[in-house]
């Protein structure tokens, strides 16, 4: 399920990509690719006998947890990234802020938490976060004033990886996901009617985009997250999201043909050594403590 974590996570740009090239619009983009992901899971809570009652036995509070995860995880986090890409931020500038999420969620689940933290831990933190500058090909100072945006993204998602843990939640994945896409899809939604609209033209490609946004990046990307935050806890979840960075590189190299230049290979194996270091024992203790 990691794996799968850090291959569905990593492969939105594919599909980010594809819209790009025929000019898809941010907000058009993220909302139709929610409002697909959400028509999909509403059908399957209502078919599926155990899930529709999961549905019906959410609580006032473990619904308004799911709505602040979603404000968090999804519209915070994928609205300042796609906003900031917008506004010129070189990706690997943003790659790079991104990738101290594992540092801040380490650092918090010591502080809140009382995890112990080993030197060697740290270390390995410092090493891949080194590789992901280096995966992510050469960074630019282009569009730095946006950084502020995905410092936003950045926070949104590591609150959520931290009240996720806090809060313990015990909906099952599947409802989660499915009141968390609801929330955002009404959210992305309404910032598509205020400015691009939700009119799009549809082609074979667009459709392909979606389907791939909505099936590997909407549910098994954020699906694999909840259930490794839930399984192997916020500081490993968020050291593997480490990986996603070099993992990118190798679909833009599938898909797209883009070749990895050596230095990007080399940061894929600095990546790799980096994890494997900070990601020793941390599960233990994180669920000592939950």
């Amino acid at each position: 399920m990691c794996v799968a974590f850090v291959v569905a996570w990593s492969s939105g740009f594919v599909g980010a990509t594809l819209a790009d090239r025929i000019g898809v619009g941010t907000w058009p983009l993220l909302a139709w690719r929610y409002l697909v992901t959400a028509l999909v899971l509403l059908v399957g809570c209502l078919l599926v006998p155990s899930l529709r009652h999961s549905f019906r036995a959410l609580s006032r509070r473990e619904l308004w947890q799911q709505v602040v995860l979603a404000v968090l995880s999804h519209v915070v986090f994928l609205g300042g990234v796609f906003l900031s890409a917008g506004q010129g931020l070189d990706a690997g500038l943003s790659a790079l802020v991104c990738a101290l999420q594992p540092l801040i969620v380490t650092a918090a689940g010591r502080i809140i938490f009382g995890d112990r933290v080993r030197i060697l831990q740290w270390f390995g933190l410092l090493i891949a976060l080194g590789g992901v500058s280096l995966s992510v090909g050469g960074i630019s100072t282009a569009g730095a004033g946006s950084v502020g945006l995905v410092a936003m993204s950045l926070l949104g998602l590591s609150m959520a990886s931290l009240l996720e843990r806090s809060w313990k939640p015990q909906v099952p994945v599947v409802i989660s996901l499915t009141v968390q896409v609801s929330v955002a899809a009404v959210i992305f939604s309404g910032a598509a009617l205020l400015t691009d609209g939700l009119r799009l033209q549809v082609t074979g490609t667009l459709v392909l985009a979606i389907s791939w946004l909505v099936l590997l990046s909407g549910l098994g990307g954020y699906a694999t997250f909840i259930w490794c935050l839930r399984q192997v806890g916020a500081t490993t979840t968020s050291t593997l999201l480490y990986l996603t960075a070099p993992v990118t590189m190798l679909w833009a190299w599938s898909i797209f043909g883009q070749q990895p230049s050596t230095l990007q290979w080399i940061g894929l194996a600095v990546v790799l050594s980096g994890v494997g270091l900070a990601a020793r024992r941390t599960n233990r203790r994180e669920q000592d403590t939950a």
